[in-house]
């Protein structure tokens, strides 16, 4: 992989992630003004579940409710960083640059620990 190419994966992933995530989040607090945080666009009986409650966004998603709109867009927000060091590590192993793969990887594994094993 060249250098360049290299430079475009990292930077589409970045701004097709960022922009995807402000997309929803802008999206959600726009319905939030038609239908308040919990209730539905599809009017479904309002939710329950807290702002930062993420265990019921699939069924707010659903339900098209604001609240789980805009979860959506903070998750694919915090899944951007973690997608471009996994598409680094996988162009540095393509290249077969051990030293930069196993670092990536590295970075991988502490970010993804800190997600989701560290609270």
């Amino acid at each position: 992989m060249t250098p360049e190419r290299f430079r475009t994966l990292v930077s589409g992933i970045l701004i097709v992630g960022v922009t995807l995530a402000a997309t929803l989040m802008v999206l959600g607090f726009a319905a939030s003004l038609l239908v308040g945080w919990e209730g539905a666009l599809t009017g479904a009986a309002p939710g329950t579940s807290g702002l930062a409650d993420f265990s019921a966004m699939g069924s707010s998603l659903v339900a098209l409710r604001p609240v789980g709109i805009a979860q959506l867009g903070l998750v694919v927000l915090l899944a951007t960083p973690v997608l471009r060091v996994a598409a680094s590590s996988l162009a540095f192993a393509l290249e077969g640059d051990r030293l930069y793969a196993a670092l990536t990887l590295t970075v991988l594994g502490i970010l993804l620990v800190s997600l989701f094993w560290l609270r």
